[in-house]
């Protein structure tokens, strides 16, 4: 184990480390024991104590230790070859290259990896009876208007046929739960979001919408298409290499908060859409798929609230869901349960 004194010793040491010393001077350790594979002390052995003796922060030292058995331990399992390792660290190169403002390919890769499906569940767990979550996706923005029940949030000429979706937001007891806010966003029906407009000026197909009293609310607006996720790049690549595909089923995102109770962010998937089974982000699940109805009577056209005219294709699609939201205490009751569950 080196002194500062022989850390300092420009006979010893470099001028680059000599230079860092002035700011912080490192912790060292003997070197006790040789480590080797297939013996009781090997490489993860090693870096485990390392980082046990050293590191300060508990929480850390929880999250590292536990990436380091498992990655230690797919190695072993994998039997896993210089080469193969070369190739992987060059694809999570290109993947940071790679990655933009605009396309996160490390978010990108989570997502059809299904680890950020599964780090939403761990944190945001459902009691029975509640509605199912999702990741918000990349295409949120916070600048949506804040409308009242009943509001419409295409603008004219948005691309797409007429839909009015109906829903409420409830808890476990059924009841309708008060001061509820549903922020809506979605594609329209070329499955193009607005932000991908060069041209956007405003928001369109979004918004904030203020629930009734009783929970219940309503808007008009344009039924979704399916889309594809960004497929130009390292990930895209990889779910080639995979037989998989990029494409998203059609959906509407949706977070729903409202005092006392878990913040829900989710989506909902009309039954007719393609790649329900086969979504890239693993963001589809039975409870989150609807039947759509379609109304071709303009008496009720205009009881949704559209004007003469404003309905193109001789139909307006009814999109009805009723969400349910569990209590912050319900969540970390749970949260708590299976933390103790975990560690049995």
């Amino acid at each position: 184990m080196a002194s500062e004194q022989q850390m300092k010793n420009p006979l010893l040491v470099g001028r680059a480390i000599r230079a860092q010393l002035e700011n912080e001077v490192p912790q060292d350790l003997p070197l006790e024991r040789d480590f080797r594979e297939g013996t009781d002390y090997t490489i993860t052995d090693h870096v485990q104590e390392l980082h046990k003796s050293l590191c300060k922060d508990p929480r850390t030292l929880e999250l590292i230790t536990a990436l380091v058995s498992h990655l230690h331990a797919f190695a072993r399992e994998t039997q896993l070859t210089h080469a193969e390792w070369t190739k992987a660290v060059k694809f999570l190169t290109r993947v940071g290259k790679e990655s933009t403002e605009y396309k996160n390919e490390f978010v990108l890769l989570s997502d059809c990896m299904g680890f950020s499906a599964l780090v939403d569940e761990i944190n945001h767990p459902k009691p029975p009876g509640c509605t199912d979550g999702c990741e918000p996706g990349p295409f949120y923005t916070d600048d949506a208007p804040i409308v009242p029940s009943g509001s419409s949030l295409a603008k004219a000429n948005t691309k797409g046929e007429s839909m009015c979706f109906i829903g409420s937001v409830k808890n476990l007891k059924g009841e309708g739960i008060k001061d509820a806010t549903v922020d809506v966003w979605q594609a329209d029906g070329d499955g193009v979001y607005d932000i991908q407009y060069p041209d956007r000026e405003e928001p369109n197909d979004r918004g904030k919408i203020l629930a009734k009293p009783d929970g219940t609310f309503s808007y008009r607006g344009i039924l979704p298409t399916a889309y594809p996720i960004p497929s130009d790049g390292p990930t895209g690549e990889l779910l080639h290499v995979l037989g998989r595909h990029p494409h998203r089923a059609s959906h509407i995102h949706f977070t729903v908060k409202a005092p006392g109770y878990d913040d829900l962010t989710t989506a909902l998937y009309p039954s007719h859409s393609p790649f329900l089974g086969t979504d890239p982000v693993f963001a589809t699940k039975k409870s989150l798929i609807c039947q759509l109805t379609e109304e071709r009577d303009p008496a009720r056209w205009a009881e949704f609230g559209f004007k003469e005219g404003e309905v193109h294709g001789g139909r307006v699609w009814v999109w009805k869901y009723d969400f349910v939201l569990p209590t912050v205490e319900q969540v970390e009751e749970l949260k708590r349960a299976r933390a103790k569950q975990s560690k049995q």
